[in-house]
């Protein structure tokens, strides 16, 4: 009989360990005598940890929970026990218990870990209580229908307004409708049932007091479109809504032709917005280029200033010694002093050259410049001088004027290949608001006005016209830099510019300058494109020191300095000036400082300089010429780089006095 018992526990034995279920058995004095593995793996014990061990040694903390007391009254009773609890030896998680005293004495006990299952339910009963609760706070009735039409559950707000008790039956919710409105619910909730979705039918539902009143009743799913779906339906009292809408739809129809008028006036206003916002864009456009190109001019005038002083240092060097050597280095100055023009019109274009503005006589400017625009545009053009009458002065640069009518007439040049007719002309203009980035602001304003007979400009590139290096002409015909210089050189002077054009039918541009409030008695004619020099020398300095963060710039500066006679001191920033500036053994008579130095600027280096020595004289040299930031020292004198030796001893001569 043994050797068929073993085998029939074995297979026991491997049952167990197979089922789902944790499985564990005890004896009568709890000492454990099987566990299974799923009992193992909840427990997070090893066999030999828990086999032959009485429970409580195993798990000590279970004594005063729900399955141990469980354990107890079967052991006592031999009753069967089947419970839900929460298992100290599990953590206090879920567990479902099925406690039956074994045959042979003590327990078998199967269990199972229900935790997410009870906690689940548990969020649901909250769930459930939340949205009970939302619904009795909801202002309008609600209802929630089962899957089979029956009513589960109607709000606060429901039966205060029928005012009795309602059943779960379809027939107790049709009875508060409208006989007339019944068929139209009824097709409109069979048809949502069937898809699955949501719908909105207006009907009359009886209020507590017999009347029946028009309710907007919008149904949907609350789980998706399944047809087991729970459905929760709203009702809104729209009965005075309705009977306004008739006397709205009465004052609509007095109000439509004033309310087009008011979108006829709102379309008006979007597009002078977008007009002003497009007018903003290109502004902005523009001066973020402008920061560019003053950026780019001021290091290439440093690289010119380098250049065109080691130039000029060979040159006196070989005084005439060498022809063919002196030939090659005039090639390469005047090479160099092509690039200081072209910094220059970068300059112009971000307003950063600095300006001379004079009051001017327009004509009288163009009467002096007509010589060389004739000897520059050509035989094949025909040029037109339109003086105007009665013309006011205008506060302006007269070098600078003389450069906007050169580059306005080549431009116009180049657009007629084939010859054509060039107008100049003045005029006094009062203008409104500006239409375009590059118009000035509303005022009173002298206008030059530069029109061709060419091609005109496509209105694909109008915008563009204005940016540095853009240009239309084929490869070596033009820099790109003529109309970004025109205006450049208009605004810093207080102006702006128009352009006039049709594609086939020519091209204006009219250059407008501010009008000059006080004529002055003495001024000057003007005269060609020219750089004016200072014909003063400068005595011999016994000590100038030179700042400048550049260092080729510093080493061509105090090469010329010390050919000119004087004693240089170097300085590569503003606080190693400083400490020179505190040697006092070191005789300083002239502070030379770059105005962009990084950390210490020029100005700064100039304030600090004369706390110590207040009667020093000071030069200021840059690449930007920029003022506008100056401030107090606005009146300094100051040096534009790329300079010549001859530039810089004049300064100093008119520095020292």
């Amino acid at each position: 009989m043994a050797s068929d018992d073993k085998p029939s526990q074995a297979a026991v034995a491997d049952v167990l360990e197979a089922i789902g279920d944790a499985v564990y058995a005890m004896t009568e004095d709890e000492r454990i005598l099987f566990a299974n593995r799923r009992a193992l793996e909840l427990w997070g014990k090893s066999s030999d940890e828990v086999i032959g061990r009485r429970l409580l040694e195993v798990f000590p903390g279970i004594a005063d929970g729900e399955p141990y007391r469980a354990y107890r009254s079967v052991l006592r009773t031999g009753e069967p026990r089947q419970l839900e609890a929460t298992a100290p030896a599990l953590d206090d998680r879920w567990i479902e218990l099925d406690i039956r005293p074994s045959p042979h004495g003590g327990l078998v006990v199967v269990f199972r870990d229900i935790d997410d299952r009870k906690r689940a339910e548990a969020g649901l009963r909250e769930s459930e209580e939340r949205f009970r609760s939302m619904l009795e706070a909801l202002p309008q009735s609600a209802i929630v229908i089962a899957p089979d039409g029956q009513a589960v559950y109607y709000n606060r707000q429901f039966r205060h307004y029928v005012g009795r008790p309602l059943g779960p039956a379809v027939a107790d919710r049709d009875a508060l409708l409208h006989p007339d409105d019944l068929p139209t619910l009824k097709e409109a909730r069979e048809a949502a049932a069937k898809a699955g979705v949501e719908y909105t039918a207006e009907a009359r539902i009886r209020r507590h007091d017999g009347t029946y009143r028009w309710h907007r009743i919008q149904t949907r799913p609350m789980q998706g479109g399944e047809s087991t779906a729970y459905w929760l339906g709203t009702a809104v009292d729209i009965d005075d809504i309705r009977h306004a809408n008739e006397r709205l739809e009465q004052a609509v129809a007095e109000r439509t032709a004033e309310l087009e008028s008011a979108n006829r006036r709102l379309a008006a206003q979007i597009e002078e917005r977008e007009a002003a916002e497009a007018q903003l864009r290109q502004a902005q456009r523009i001066e973020a280029i402008g920061q560019l190109t003053a950026g780019i001019a001021h290091d290439f005038n440093n690289l010119l200033t380098s250049i065109t002083g080691n130039i000029e240092l060979v040159e006196a060097r070989l005084a005439g010694s060498d022809e063919r050597a002196s030939r090659l280095l005039a090639a390469a100055l005047a090479a160099a002093d092509r690039g200081a023009s072209l910094t220059a019109q970068l300059l112009a274009f971000s307003r950063q050259q600095r300006m001379h503005p004079e009051t001017l006589d327009l004509n009288q400017v163009i009467g002096g410049v007509v010589p060389l625009l004739h000897s520059t545009i050509g035989a094949t053009i025909h040029i037109d001088i339109v003086p105007g009458r009665d013309l006011w002065h205008a506060l302006a640069d007269a070098s600078q004027i003389e450069l906007v009518l050169l580059n306005l007439a080549i431009n116009s040049r180049d657009a007629m290949p084939n010859g054509g007719m060039i107008s100049v002309a003045t005029g006094n203009y009062a203008l409104g608001p500006p239409q375009r980035p590059e118009e000035p602001q509303a005022g009173d304003y002298v206008g030059i006005s530069v029109s061709d007979t060419g091609a005109g400009i496509a209105a694909d590139i109008r915008d563009k016209v204005f940016d540095p290096f853009f240009t239309t002409k084929e490869v070596g015909r033009g820099s790109g830099l003529g109309l970004s210089q025109v205006l450049g050189v208009a605004q810093q002077l207080g102006g702006g510019v128009r352009i006039e054009t049709e594609p086939g039918m020519g091209t204006a541009v009219i250059v407008f300058l501010p009008r000059a409030e006080v004529v002055s008695e003495d001024a000057p004619s003007p005269g060609g494109v020219r750089r004016r020099r200072n014909g003063k020398v400068a005595r011999a300095a016994s000590g100038i020191l030179l700042v400048d963060d550049d260092p080729d710039v510093r080493a061509v500066a105090a090469a010329m300095l010390r050919e000119a006679g004087h004693t240089v001191i170097e300085a590569g920033s503003g606080g190693a000036a400083l400490e020179r500036l505190v040697d006092r053994a070191a005789p300083i008579d002239l502070l030379i400082a770059d105005l962009a130095m990084p950390g210490m600027n020029g100005f700064e280096l100039a304030r600090a300089a004369r706390q110590q020595r207040p009667d020093l004289p000071v030069l200021f040299v840059t690449g930007f010429a920029d003022m506008a930031a100056a401030g107090d020292n606005r009146h300094e004198t100051v040096l534009q780089k790329p300079f010549r030796a001859e530039e810089l001893s004049a300064k100093i001569a008119e520095v020292l006095g």
